[in-house]
């Protein structure tokens, strides 16, 4: 049975997800009603051996008739509620999948996957390509606490060290003050990396994600000052820094070292499996890599998936954006880029 949830049936849309074998808050209704980029639907599919859930957006693509579909800002994917998913069963999803996407006139699917959940790979085999994109970082928290410090940079060790005898604060946020407060220095933060749009939020988008959201914000106070904080997800076992910030004046400091390092206690304190710090810019090597990794050895493989439906659709639309100057790029779908 192919069944299309839409996102006005919150109820058995979450109860699906939280009916598979793994998910992340990725995956749940409310966080796909934050996206105002097309339509969130999920797509699901069962038989008598196998359930296969794909959360996605529906978008159209502007002055023509066709639709393309993406996934949510994140590691979302679909899911199975085995890690053994039947093969006929997978069979029937993509058949599925495939008529759905001629009945809405897709032309191109493309899907960000979750670096922990290995058997998406396996429900997707078939359809399009699946790319090693980057790398992530994650913290085992089964692991004893002393392991995982030991896991820690020395360079890491000395800086939280030295942001305790700073006598630096963590503490969770509970006003909307302090609430307003970290998105000044987000915002701020994003101004100073010149970030693209689609990293700037309003104080709405803060405090629904709080609202409707497994999620908590940790600020950190030095001098009686917020200088610094981290808003992360707390679903299914996976504790994840969703989004973080530091004020310019302190960036000396490195008090997001300590801020995360309080998340991780936090985190081994409740029992959760994993500590996921996600990867660099695009999944890249870069500067933010490098400063996740120095919390841990554990890297998992970051992957997407790229399927084109209808070519003939896909080339003109290429080629009616970039005519012959087309550019040398990896980006997917090729005439959404710029």
């Amino acid at each position: 049975m192919f069944n299309i949830i839409t996102s006005e049936n919150e109820a058995q849309w979450n109860e699906i997800i939280q009916s598979m074998n793994d998910f992340d808050f990725y995956h749940l209704l409310e966080y796909h009603r934050l996206d105002k980029s097309g339509d969130p639907l999920l797509l699901h599919y069962s038989d008598e051996t196998s359930a296969f859930a794909l959360p996605v957006i529906l978008r159209p693509v502007e002055g023509t008739e066709y639709n393309d579909i993406t996934s949510i800002y994140g590691y979302s994917g679909p899911l199975s509620n085995t890690n053994r998913p039947d093969r006929e069963s997978v069979k029937q999803f993509h058949k599925n999948l495939l008529h759905f996407f001629d009945e809405n006139s897709v032309v191109s699917v493309f899907s960000r996957l979750h670096p922990l959940f290995p058997v998406q790979e396996q429900i997707l085999e078939g359809i399009g390509n699946t790319l090693n994109t980057g790398t992530t970082v994650a913290i085992d928290l089964n692991l004893p606490e002393n392991e995982q410090r030991w896991q820690y940079s020395h360079s890491l060790k000395n800086d939280i060290n030295r942001l305790k005898r700073k006598k630096l604060m963590v503490k969770e946020a509970k006003t909307k003050a302090e609430i307003e407060a970290f998105v000044d220095i987000y915002t701020e933060t994003m101004n100073r990396v010149h970030a693209s749009k689609i990293y700037f939020f309003n104080n709405d988008y803060f405090f629904r994600f709080l609202e409707t959201l497994p999620s908590v914000l940790y600020l950190a106070y030095y001098e009686e000052k917020i200088i610094s904080g981290s808003l992360f997800t707390d679903c299914n076992g996976i504790i994840q820094p969703h989004l973080s910030a530091t004020r310019n004046d302190y960036l000396c400091l490195s008090p997001l070292k300590y801020v995360w390092d309080q998340i991780r206690l936090y985190s081994i304190e409740k029992r959760k499996n994993y500590m996921h710090l996600g990867g660099g810019f695009g999944g890249g090597r870069d500067t933010l890599f490098e400063f996740k990794a120095q919390f841990s050895h554990l890297h998992f493989s970051f992957k997407t998936w790229r399927y084109i439906h209808n070519r003939e659709a896909y080339d003109k639309l290429v080629y009616d954006k970039w005519q012959n100057d087309l550019p040398d790029s990896s980006f997917f779908p090729l005439y959404r880029l710029g």
